[in-house]
């Protein structure tokens, strides 16, 4: 993607090296938009990896504002909530792996520009981050899972966030944005692409019942897609 730095891209070529490209599964009629809201799955760290090497599109990740502060901030947040609360590590050894893993995940956010995202009045910052890249043309891509209690593969909950972005960016800009539900398969390396949404028809809408219509929708291309790959085995 253009809007990385030229260390970063070459740093993305060799990782490139050992992680294949994804088969994307698109159920739209025509090519992704370059200026929208593009909601994933998490699917622990691949989904985000998955997307920073191959979407097709420039854009930036929203991301936890943990990850995006100090080096002891990162630590705290990878030993005490990623490694142990989400990904079920012991508290020991995930102290461990966050002191080794805290300085190369610094670089990789540093190159990633994350967005950071916040719970309160602070994301006003995430949402005016958000809106300079949108006007640049720039899609903004946003997991939306609740993942507290780690990653599953059949979603339980996605939180409305997304939906402020669109509501307050068609506020202040009269712009109606496009909203593409993904879900990436890990096992089979696939992502699958749902038709858009125009923020638009969602107006008047409760957001949490949109955003767990999302989910619902994530969850069933992903039940899809592995009937088919069974009834094709």
């Amino acid at each position: 993607m253009k809007n990385r730095k030229p260390f970063f891209r070459f740093c993305k070529s060799f990782i490139k090296i050992f992680k294949r490209k994804p088969k994307v599964i698109n159920f739209n009629d025509e090519e992704l938009d370059d200026c929208a809201i593009y909601l994933s799955n998490h699917s622990g760290a691949s989904g985000p990896l998955t997307h920073e090497l191959y979407f097709p599109k420039n854009f930036r990740f929203w991301g936890t504002h943990e990850m995006c502060g100090t080096m002891k901030e990162r630590w705290d947040y990878l030993a005490n909530i990623y490694f142990y609360q989400k990904k079920h590590i012991n508290k020991f050894l995930s102290k461990i792996i966050a002191t080794i893993a805290t300085p190369v995940l610094y670089m990789f956010y540093k190159g990633m520009q994350i967005i950071p995202t916040y719970t309160d009045s602070r994301l006003r910052k995430s949402l005016q981050e958000s809106y300079v890249e949108l006007n640049k043309g720039n899609s903004v891509i946003i997991f939306p899972e609740n993942s507290s209690d780690g990653y599953h593969k059949e979603l339980k909950q996605y939180f409305a966030g997304f939906m402020l972005l669109a509501k307050s960016y068609y506020k202040k800009y009269g712009i109606s944005l496009k909203i593409y539900n993904m879900y990436y398969c890990k096992k089979y390396n696939t992502v699958l692409i749902d038709k858009f949404v125009n923020y638009k028809d969602l107006i008047g809408k409760d957001e949490d019942s949109v955003a767990e219509s999302f989910k619902n929708r994530a969850n069933e291309m992903y039940k899809d897609f592995l009937l088919q790959k069974k009834s094709k085995k």
